[in-house]
């Protein structure tokens, strides 16, 4: 028994390290995009912005994205706008409204934005739960139509504290709804306590945008009406349209956004073009086609001189060691938003961190070779491995344990 028991040690050792690696390896290739993060020279905590090439290839909430080492582990992070907010007195507490749906299911819960800021951060205050949950986001003008925002996001656990309440932050495209909805999917299932909703106002006022390159334009005027089609190569998040309007020199004009993806044209809202304030257009969309439809009555339409797109500053905040080397991987869509320990230690970042960037996006080469072997996927073979390599384990506990018996048994006799 004594020389069976290093040997059995050593073998469950290299197993589990064996599955590990199998599963990892083959966890990676499911990611269809890869791309190299800057090398720092320091080990810390940076915030990494991610770029509009990369944000494109990512699903729309940014959940299949992934930060691994040169061995493949998987990094931890947790999303800038998750970070809480040390200025208090800049919290505005948006007023609750009461108007249900019949056709709501679950708890819903409705506030008010009157700041008129572009937001693309909410946070809400909880009471203390350990419950799981995903929440709807949506928003409107008017109570009556509502618009997608966010979908299928995690609320997350309370942290200990002795207060009965905690703080969550829901990030989603950049949005300017006068109304802000949260449908919890808890049909069936107690609902959650929701105190209230706010934002802090110095953070929304302090949004960044990335330019979006190249951005092509078509126009037709017909019927009082000008339909501009916006075309990106990529299905881009775009946060921020700016027209550059040249004539006449007096406008207000409506104008309706939509974003076209196939043969599907879906509203994401109306908006109106002054003379008298910047022409910018804050919508939410993730596509490669945009139409605007402006409504020009009896006058003559406007004289468009170009279109820039633009992105949010979307960014991650990651624990790195200065000697490694990392890269982001996205674009994998059967994956959901990881759930990292690190999201309790929040407090500990500070705000004045270190920022880095990543280069050019590039396919990712595992899912490649993947791709190019379609006949020959080795999914099943890395599992039978590990089958086999667990029965093995299995065989030589099972033996061990007959021995044992046996020699308890003559040590009996």
């Amino acid at each position: 028994m004594t020389r069976l028991k290093p040997r059995m040690n050593k073998i469950a050792c290299l197993t589990l390290l064996f599955c590990g690696l199998m599963l990892s390896a083959s966890a990676q290739k499911n990611f269809k995009y890869q791309a190299a993060l800057q090398k720092i020279n320091s080990t810390g905590f940076y915030r990494i912005s991610l770029q509009p090439a990369l944000v494109a290839k990512a699903k729309a909430d940014l959940s299949d994205i992934r930060v691994i080492d040169a061995k493949g582990n998987f990094i931890p992070y947790i999303q800038a706008g998750s970070l809480p907010q040390k200025d208090q007195k800049s919290f505005v507490v948006f007023n609750q409204v009461d108007a249900r749906l019949s056709t709501d299911t679950g708890t819903t819960f409705i506030v008010e934005n009157k700041t008129g800021l572009a937001l693309d951060r909410l946070w809400i205050k909880l009471q203390n739960t350990a419950v799981q949950r995903k929440v709807n986001l949506v928003g409107s003008d008017d109570l009556k139509q509502w618009f997608a925002i966010q979908e299928d996001v995690p609320l997350q656990e309370a942290v200990v504290n002795s207060e009965g309440t905690y703080m969550q932050s829901l990030a989603f495209p950049t949005s300017n709804y006068r109304y802000l909805k949260i449908l919890v999917n808890d049909k069936n299932k107690a609902p959650i306590k929701f105190l209230q909703a706010g934002v802090y106002t110095e953070y929304a006022a302090s949004l960044t945008y990335m330019p979006i390159t190249p951005v092509q334009i078509s126009r037709t005027d017909s019927n009082k009406t000008t339909y501009v089609t916006i075309k990106l190569n990529d299905n881009y998040q775009v946060n921020k349209l700016h027209i550059d309007i040249t004539a006449p020199k007096y406008f207000k004009r409506d104008v309706m956004v939509y974003q076209i993806t196939g043969r599907d044209k879906q509203l994401l809202g109306e908006a109106e073009l002054n003379s008298a304030k910047p022409t910018d257009l804050l919508i939410a969309a993730k596509a490669g086609q945009l139409l605007l439809q402006i409504s020009n009555g009896d006058n003559l339409p406007l004289t468009i001189k170009g279109i820039e797109a633009y992105q949010s500053d979307e960014s991650l905040i990651s624990y790195l060691d200065g000697k490694q080397t990392y890269k982001l991987l996205a674009g994998d869509a059967s994956v959901q938003a990881p759930e990292y320990d690190l999201k309790f230690f929040a407090d500990s970042i500070r705000d004045d961190i270190p920022q880095i960037s990543h280069e050019a996006v590039q396919k990712n080469t595992a899912y490649q070779t993947k791709q190019k072997k379609a006949g020959r996927d080795y999914t099943v073979f890395i599992w039978i491995a590990i089958i086999v390599a667990l029965g093995l384990l299995l065989f030589l506990t099972l033996k061990m344990t007959k021995e044992v018996s046996k020699k308890a048994g003559k040590e009996k006799d």
